[in-house]
């Protein structure tokens, strides 16, 4: 899935939002459906891409 595209705000609501719904697939004990671990690479992904562009444009906080 290519992130880059996505602006800021879109990316952080999709993580958040991903977080969000992998609770509530916890609280239905649906974790063993395939679509649970394509949310969880879903939210692994914004976060990485998110964290890289932070650091991109903040030097001071590299790698934080």
């Amino acid at each position: 899935m290519n992130l880059e595209t996505v602006s800021d705000k879109h990316l952080h609501e999709l993580e958040r939002l991903a977080g969000e719904l992998l609770a509530v697939i916890r609280q239905a004990k649906l974790l063993d459906e395939p679509v649970t671990e394509a949310i969880r690479m879903l939210q692994h992904q914004a976060g990485e891409v998110r964290r890289s562009r932070f650091d991109a444009a903040n030097r001071d906080y590299l790698g934080y």
